[in-house]
Parts: structure tokens; C-alpha cells; sequence
């Protein structure tokens, strides 16, 4: 039997998927290119058995004690998710506050009977699945007025439940991890085609609670779109399921009520989810582009045109760049992702179609000529090991992190030169220097998803504050631009003061209302939506 990979209670991941020297070494040769040489020394990484955690509050029943707990490492693990702010505090002298308890019930019954305990008691819950929240929607704090907080973990709730192959829909556990997703549907050549950055490390109840979304542009893009239906346990112990249907128009879409409610209404136990045939037909292309804008403009055409090609992605030339110097290459340009997949039909003729509109706004196909290697493979090679490179990074002082949004067309080019410009003069104003790059992601015929990343040197001691002012200008940026404050990261509380700008009072009262019928006792991952 394979052995189980440690989460890991102070970074991303597992402690085994940890950068090794090679890569160690590719990371720092690469940030001296945007340092200009300047490699800063290392800080010490934090330790977990040396964190300071808030004195726990609340004692473990012994009718509940098989499914909780109160140890260190456990409740450090479920103290904060994954993202450079939570680590950060990490590195802070300070207690961290952490659940009480942090509790893993193997069913539905263990839930309910976890559940209806904290309710009697007044313990705030946290829906906790694979812990990688990047917006604070798993974070342990501020619970004053509650007697305690308890950290409910779903990864014991796994599996699949049911198959329907004719009607193509899956049900699996809440606590059910990517990679477990792919694995029960693989020997049925099927596959949820659903690849976060967080596959490793998220579950499907985390997917649906925070209105995901996959590594694949535009096919099967965002995961509320999967959803057929949901299984959902309310503090009090009631079930809400909905029925299993293809479409209606009865009334509002009860699934919607909980996709993206981030544990708020309560813990989605199960999902059936739409999936699909495994691909037998593949084709994949790197375009360059002189530049960005050119890249934009192309694919705009491609999916205006009809073509739906499940890979649709561009990075700016700074993206582009550092994707090649982790792997010792150089690069030049904009780069687009362009690929196509069917389970059933060839798809060379729409990828000829695809580029003959790349070829009419500059665009070059990339060609390996077994030398250099080529983009594509440079950048998938990254793709899962960038938040491994970020906690390495952090050991030399460095702020990194990621914010993304959605625009219409119509909003562009201009926006994303406003929102980068915006967030590079913020870094020179706070840190001295630093670098900002995007990409896009997710794409639509009214819009698409952008994705920037930025990294800077920090001064010591002022890793979080200085975060958050970077964080507030770029913010800021967006709404004042028009665009979304999270395209698929959700809202957590990182988000809160500029998701009221999109969030209309009228729907934040109905949620409101929603939250006072369904949680009357407000137990449920409470300050995550608005109280006023």
C-alpha cells in the first residue's frame, strides 16, 4: 500500500513534495534575473512545534472524543489556509489564534452529532476540506464572542458514492481529494476534466463552497457549472438535498444558494457533478506574440468565432519569461496556450482554424526543435510546484502572492495595464523594488479571467504589512477598473471590503435572511459574509 503523503502545518502541500536542490536552485538563479543579481539571505523558515498558538478553550466530550482533537500540530494545521498573508503570520512572534478543536468525523452521522454538540454549545465551525484558501475563508480568528471554535475536517468524508455512466453525472463525498476524484472515474475512461492549482490538496465540497474553478479554460471551467446536484448538512443537523436533474425552473436554483457560500450555510457532505469522456484527441500549441495586447486580441476571435478549445491561456512576456528560466531557458514575447481535446472527434481541423486567426494578429507557432524545449511544457512543468516556490522564495524575505479578476472585452487592453501599473508603483512606493506579471486564465466570449502574480524584497518584521498595502492598491485597482475582486479564489475575508462594491445590499440582505433561517445561532464560519 502506497504511504500517505504529511500535510504540511506551515507551508503549501505535502512535506514530501517539498522543492528539492535542483529546483531550489533553478527558483533562486531565477529571481536573481529579476533582482538584478541581488539574491537576498535566507530567513529562518518557521517550525511548528516552536509556534505559539491561543490557549484552547474548550474541553473534548467523551461521547465525541474518537473524532476530535486537540493537539498542537492539528490545530496549528487548521489554524489559517494557504495563502502568502496566512503563511506570513506564521513567521510572526505573536499567538497565533487557532481552533480549539479540531474534529474529523468519518460520516454523516459523526457530522451531525459534531455539529448539534456545537450549536448547544455556541462553537463556531469551520468547514475545513483541503485547507488551501488563498482568501482567508478557513482562518481561525475573532470568535470572542463565541465559547470556543472548532475546525470541522471533511478528509475522512471521501469517495465516491455513486456513478450514473448513462446520465454521465458522479457523486462523491464532500471530503473528497482531486486526485481521488480521477482515480474512481479513470477505470470508466471518464474524468471530471476539473484540475485546480490546489488538485493535490482541495476537495470537491472546497470546490463548490468556493465556486472553483480548473486548470482548463473554457469547457470545464468553473465548477458550479458541474454541479447537478448537492447534499448539504445544516448546524442543527437537517439535510438539504437537492433533486438530481438536468435543468429547471423551479424558482430560484437551490444549488446556487451554497455554491460559493464557503461553509457560511452550513457543509456540503456530497455533490454529484457532470462528467466526461477521458480525451482521445489532443492537440496542443504555443503561439508568441510580440506582445500581450496582440495575444488578447487573438483570442478574443477564437472564441467570438464558435471554437471552444479547452485550453485557451496567455502569458505576458515577464510570465512567460520566468516559466522559462525555471527550467535554465530564456524567452522572448507573449506566449498563448491553445489546445483542443475531445473524447469522440478529431480536433485538427479546429485547431487550424484557431491558428489562422493567431497568424492574422502576429502570432508565430512555437517550434521545438528538441534544443530549447518549448513553453508549453516549460510552463505545465510549473504550474503545480508555483506555490512550493512561493513558500521557498518567503525563506529570503520575498512577498509573493496572486490576484486574479474577470473583465468584458471591452475593459481591454486597458485594464490590465491600469491594474499592473497600479500594483507595480504600489511595490516601489512600499518595498523599493519588485516585479509584477500576468497571464490569463479563463476565458468567455464577453470576458476573461487575468492573473497577476508580483513578488518583492520586504523590509524585516513588516512582511504583512507590507503585503496588505501592495494588496489594497491592487485591489483597489480592480474595482476602480471594473473587474471582479475574485474570478475563482472566492471571497473569504481578504476580500470583504471591496466585494461590497460588487455585492448589491438588496442580495447581501437576502443572504442575511438566508443565514438567520438556516444557522440561527450564527456558528458557521461567522464574519464571513456581511453583518451590517
Amino acid at each position: 500500500m502506497k504511504q500517505a503523503k504529511t500535510r504540511n502545518p506551515v507551508g503549501w502541500g505535502y512535506i514530501e513534495d517539498a522543492p528539492d536542490p535542483t529546483e531550489r536552485k533553478a527558483a533562486l538563479d531565477m529571481l536573481a534575473v529579476f533582482l538584478d543579481g541581488k539574491v537576498p539571505e535566507p530567513v529562518d523558515a518557521p517550525v511548528a512545534k516552536a509556534i505559539k498558538l491561543t490557549p484552547g478553550r474548550v474541553e473534548i466530550p467523551v461521547a465525541l472524543a474518537n473524532w476530535l482533537s486537540d493537539k498542537h500540530n492539528d490545530r496549528l494545521l487548521h489554524a489559517l489556509g494557504r495563502s502568502f498573508h496566512d503563511l506570513a503570520r506564521l513567521r510572526e512572534l505573536t499567538p497565533l489564534p487557532a481552533p480549539d478543536i479540531v474534529a474529523t468525523p468519518d460520516s454523516e452521522t459523526a457530522l451531525g452529532r459534531i455539529l448539534e454538540w456545537a450549536d448547544r454549545e455556541r462553537l463556531a465551525v469551520i468547514p475545513f476540506g483541503g485547507g488551501s484558501s488563498v482568501v482567508g475563508g478557513v482562518t481561525a480568528e475573532k470568535f470572542d464572542a463565541f465559547n470556543g471554535c472548532v475546525s470541522v475536517d471533511l478528509q475522512d468524508m471521501r469517495g465516491l458514492v455513486e456513478l450514473d455512466e448513462r446520465s454521465r453525472v458522479a457523486e462523491f463525498r464532500g471530503g473528497t481529494l482531486g486526485p481521488d476524484v480521477d482515480a474512481a472515474l479513470k477505470p470508466q475512461d471518464l474524468s471530471l476534466r476539473y484540475f485546480p492549482q490546489s488538485y493535490f490538496h482541495s476537495t470537491v465540497g472546497g470546490w463548490v463552497a468556493t465556486r472553483g474553478a480548473g486548470h482548463f479554460s473554457t469547457l470545464h471551467a468553473k465548477i458550479e457549472d458541474q454541479v447537478q446536484a448537492l447534499r448539504v448538512m445544516l448546524p442543527d443537523g437537517r439535510i438539504s438535498e437537492t433533486r438530481p436533474l438536468p435543468a429547471s425552473s423551479v424558482g430560484i436554483d437551490p444549488n446556487r444558494l451554497w455554491c460559493g457560500s464557503e461553509g457560511f450555510l452550513g457543509i456540503i457532505t456530497s455533490a454529484r457533478l457532470r462528467i466526461h469522456p477521458r480525451p482521445r484527441y489532443r492537440e496542443t500549441q504555443g503561439i508568441v506574440f510580440a506582445d500581450f495586447d496582440q495575444a488578447l486580441e487573438a483570442a478574443r476571435e477564437i472564441l467570438q468565432s464558435g471554437l471552444w478549445p479547452a485550453q485557451l491561456r496567455m502569458l505576458d512576456p515577464l510570465e512567460h519569461l520566468q516559466s522559462r528560466l525555471m527550467q535554465g531557458r530564456s524567452a522572448e514575447g507573449a506566449l498563448m496556450i491553445l489546445g483542443f481535446e475531445s473524447g469522440h472527434l478529431p480536433v485538427d481541423n479546429a485547431m487550424q482554424a484557431a491558428l489562422a486567426i493567431t497568424r492574422e494578429h502576429g502570432g508565430i507557432p512555437e517550434v521545438n526543435d528538441g534544443n530549447q524545449g518549448d513553453s508549453v511544457s516549460d510552463w505545465r512543468q510549473a504550474f503545480f510546484r508555483q506555490p512550493y516556490l512561493r513558500d521557498l522564495l518567503m525563506d529570503y524575505g520575498m512577498i509573493l502572492d496572486t490576484f486574479e479578476t474577470a473583465v468584458p472585452w471591452s475593459r481591454l487592453p486597458g485594464f490590465y495595464h491600469s491594474v499592473r501599473d497600479a500594483t507595480q508603483a504600489a511595490i516601489d512606493r512600499i518595498c523599493g523594488h519588485g516585479i509584477v506579471m500576468g497571464r490569463t486564465t479563463h476565458a468567455y466570449p464577453d470576458g476573461i479571467s487575468l492573473y497577476f502574480s508580483f513578488f518583492a524584497l520586504s523590509r524585516p518584521g513588516a512582511l504583512t504589512e507590507q503585503w496588505y498595502a501592495i494588496k489594497a492598491a491592487a485591489s483597489d485597482a480592480v474595482m476602480n477598473g471594473g473587474g471582479t475582486i475574485s474570478h475563482h479564489h472566492a471571497m473569504g475575508r481578504d476580500h470583504k471590503p471591496w466585494a461590497r462594491q460588487e455585492i448589491p445590499l438588496p442580495f447581501r440582505d437576502a443572504i442575511r435572511a438566508a443565514k438567520s433561517s438556516l444557522d440561527p445561532n450564527g456558528i458557521m464560519n461567522p464574519g464571513l459574509w456581511f453583518d451590517d
